[in-house]
């Protein structure tokens, strides 16, 4: 089961569309960071647990994020480009976990 997202449209038609899924809180997290981060983001997001599919999505939480005037370039580069994160393009549904040589 797909979770669906609803918005608003520039001739205010709805458009639907499937939310990013993962599995675990910690690859939430790490795609909260990131988008925490980039430039033009002004409002923070946080992930949360969804009670029809049961895995993570990520949501606005209602605050502004002040701490970007905080960091310095050093430590916005490794949040923004961090070396071992890749933003998820979609969710396949599948997850190896081991090799089996037949």
């Amino acid at each position: 089961m797909e979770c669906m997202t609803t918005k608003v449209g520039e001739n205010n038609e709805t458009i639907t569309q499937p939310k990013r899924q993962f599995l675990t809180q910690e690859e939430a997290i790490k795609h909260c960071k990131y988008m925490n981060s980039l430039p033009d983001r002004t409002s923070k997001v946080a992930p949360y647990k969804c009670t029809t599919c049961h895995k993570f999505h990520v949501g606005r939480n209602g605050k502004t994020i002040k701490e970007k005037e905080k960091l310095n370039k050093k430590q916005l580069k490794e949040i923004l480009h961090p070396k071992d994160y890749k933003p998820p393009r979609f969710f396949t549904g599948f997850k190896v976990v081991g090799k089996i040589d037949l």
